[in-house]
């Protein structure tokens, strides 16, 4: 199946390709009449909004599947043990200078 998308979304790129090319020219176009130009260009935009989305939907329905975890053997007798967590650092006290009430901290 893995050739099969390869296949797709290189199609896909290469009509996109050649439709952004299309644009360009008629963008570049001097001799066209301008109202013209605006509906031809407008077509080949949706043309390319229709590519880029089933560009997509290819990436989405053809997802390669995530590699499965290798299974831990599970062995009753022989269990790790589960590390105590680090107790947390302790706070310095502040210090206290004289004439202060209290310490800053």
């Amino acid at each position: 199946m893995a050739n099969l998308k390869l296949d797709l979304v290189n199609k896909l790129n290469n009509d996109k390709f050649y439709e952004e090319l299309e644009l360009i020219r008629l963008a570049q176009e001097p001799s066209m009449n301008y109202r013209e130009k605006i509906e031809l260009m407008q077509e080949q935009l949706a043309t390319l909004a229709l590519l880029n989305a089933e560009i997509g939907l290819v990436e989405e329905y053809f997802r390669e599947p995530a590699p499965a975890a290798a299974p831990a053997p599970a062995q009753a007798d022989q269990q790790e043990p589960v590390p105590a967590p680090a107790p947390a650092p302790a706070e310095p006290k502040a210090k206290v200078h004289q004439g202060q009430s209290h310490g800053e901290g």
